[in-house]
């Protein structure tokens, strides 16, 4: 089986060093295992990010970082040590009600995190040396973790330019989520197809888990009376309050989307990282 020449672990040391110095760029992704509906593999969220990584690195350069299945759950400050394990003895949710914890996702204390991608930063920085990291949290409040983390570094406040290229220890950060680069394309697909809101684990993730691999989508599992549903079977339609998606909204799915959304977001990030690494390079 052949190599991929831009993932780290599969590199020779001076494989490493000769990719380092034709693009100086670290890639890293960083998201749990998490249930997104009985349709999704529950892989989504690490999976999407290191795979965006990996198209993106293919056309930059560069080399992309083992997945990273660690991330917090909850919204900043997210839970702590303490809050995380009372969290387990409480009931999954039911039915439509929000709970924090998704049987049987693995979430990962706030401080644990925090410190975990602090170190990989200072490691990348530091040790390393690379010019420009791009720190992908695929998930929603791992990126916002980051991108904090990348702020209080650089001394901006927490409402500042995300997308401003950020510096840690003279490397060059760009902290991006799962969104950043598509979110035009979602909202005009949801606009045009009447989908009332994109809910998590709804038809963007959906999508984005058919565009890595087919299989990763299995629509069919929504059937109740053929599966058992951990949550509760999905209603038919959106209504007030709804914090799941519903069955229409899948059944607006289609692979053309699906291709459109993941190319696009690879198209973007990978300009993006170009244009800032040439920046970083001239300097």
């Amino acid at each position: 089986m052949s190599r991929n020449m831009h993932k780290y672990e599969e590199l020779t040391p001076y494989e490493f060093d000769r990719e380092k110095e034709r693009a100086s760029i670290i890639y890293a992704a960083a998201g749990p295992v998490e249930y997104h509906e009985e349709c999704n593999a529950l892989g989504i969220d690490p999976c999407k990010g290191y795979q965006w990584c990996l198209d993106a690195a293919a056309i930059t350069g560069g080399i992309v970082f083992p997945m990273i299945p660690f991330a917090p759950s909850g919204k900043l400050p997210c839970q702590n040590w303490d809050q995380l394990r009372k969290s387990f003895s409480k009931p999954h949710f039911s039915d439509y009600t929000e709970q924090p914890l998704l049987y049987p996702g693995v979430f990962t204390s706030a401080e644990t995190c925090r410190a975990l991608y602090l170190e990989l930063l200072e490691t990348f920085a530091v040790e390393l040396q690379f010019k420009l990291c791009v720190f992908f949290g695929s998930h929603g409040p791992a990126g916002a973790m980051i991108k904090d983390i990348v702020d209080e570094f650089n001394g901006r406040p927490p409402a500042g330019d995300k997308k401003k290229l950020g510096f840690f220890h003279g490397m060059g950060v760009m902290a991006v989520g799962s969104l950043d680069y598509n979110f035009d394309v979602v909202k005009k697909y949801y606009e045009e197809h009447q989908i009332a809101r994109g809910n998590h684990g709804g038809l963007w993730e959906a999508s984005i888990n058919y565009a890595i691999n087919p299989e990763y989508f299995q629509p069919e599992l929504l059937d109740e009376s053929k599966y058992p549903q951990h949550y509760g079977a999905l209603k038919d339609e959106h209504f007030e309050g709804c914090l799941r998606p519903v069955k229409s909204e899948f059944s607006k799915f289609s692979p053309k989307f699906a291709g459109d959304l993941y190319r696009i977001t690879v198209q973007r990030l990978a300009e993006d990282v170009r244009k800032n690494y040439e920046e970083l390079d001239s300097k």
